[in-house]
């Protein structure tokens, strides 16, 4: 985004056909000021931008060459650019890089903030606790805007969990917990509540009862995957044996459509057993087994 004040203060100068001189005395700054701010090498003070805004008969935004059009355009460009180097080409660096770089030039765009934070944390879990402590200051600063000026409640959760995840790293486990007793329980989540909105005898109402069902189902999953793979008490002998009974049930059910809630569970289930193969210590056998496992689920 370029700041274009001195080229409009020139341009506006010579539509009311005054000098420098003259729109200097007028200021009470010298014609060098005027001069300076012309040629793009100083910008006038910020007391000046009304009075300046006042006289030229334009709003400060015209006056500094604001084209909100134009910005929410590249930043939608930008947010984009991210989201596909992060969710299609699975390029961790080049999506931080992406969004350091919109972070520094679009610095009051809320989304672009939560991506920032995202990607300088190390995401939404598994953060590296000598990363959150590196860049706190930068976090909180943030986070602090975000909590200050966005009126966006998904935006406010996420600024409260990365704040925790801060206090977290830096050994203040209590007031981390104390931030996050601010999200609102499973019972009391938007979709919970929309489902209770509707008469239960609705179409609105089994609609979103199933979207609600759906969306459990796949959380359970993933949890489900990771308590396989975390459990201590487990071998991976035992782990495998978990994961190949699962693939022996969906199997069982494969063609039938009145249980595809229970597929949904199972694939994401082992999907995320997949995906954090590399905490089991599985030999090359049962990872190749596995895969392929997963490999005939997704087909």
């Amino acid at each position: 985004m370029n700041i274009l004040i001195g080229e409009n203060i020139k341009r506006l100068r010579k539509q009311k056909h005054v000098t420098q001189e003259v729109l200097a005395e007028i200021f009470n700054v010298t014609p060098a000021a005027v001069s300076k701010w012309e040629t793009g090498e100083t910008y006038p003070d910020i007391t000046l931008l009304f009075p300046l805004s006042h006289y030229f008969g334009v709003t400060i935004d015209e006056l500094m060459g604001y084209d909100y059009l134009i910005i929410e355009n590249e930043m939608k460009t930008a947010i984009e650019e991210i989201n596909n180097a992060w969710l299609v080409e699975n390029n961790w660096e080049k999506a931080k890089s992406l969004a350091v770089t919109a972070r520094i030039k679009y610095p009051n765009d809320y989304e672009i903030m939560i991506k920032y934070l995202f990607f300088i944390t190390g995401g939404q879990a598994d953060n590296d606790p000598k990363v959150l402590i590196n860049n706190q200051v930068d976090i909180v600063r943030v986070c602090d805007l975000i909590l200050d000026g966005c009126s966006v409640e998904n935006y406010r959760l996420e600024a409260i969990s990365y704040k925790a995840k801060v206090l977290y790293a830096t050994g203040n486990e209590k007031s981390a917990l104390e931030l996050l007793n601010n999200f609102p329980s499973f019972y009391h989540t938007v979709n919970q509540k929309i489902e209770q909105l509707y008469p239960k005898n609705t179409d609105k109402f089994f609609k979103q009862l199933t979207q609600n069902l759906y969306e459990l189902t796949r959380f359970a999953g993933n949890k489900f995957g990771k308590h396989i793979v975390y459990d201590k008490l487990l071998l991976s002998e035992q782990k495998l044996s978990i994961v190949d009974k699962l693939y022996n049930i969906y199997n069982l059910i494969r063609y039938d459509n009145d249980l595809d809630v229970l597929k949904i569970f199972i694939s994401e289930t082992m999907k995320e057993v997949v995906h954090r193969k590399c905490f089991i210590e599985f030999d090359e056998v049962e990872k190749e087994k596995i895969e392929k496992m997963i490999s005939d689920i997704k087909s």
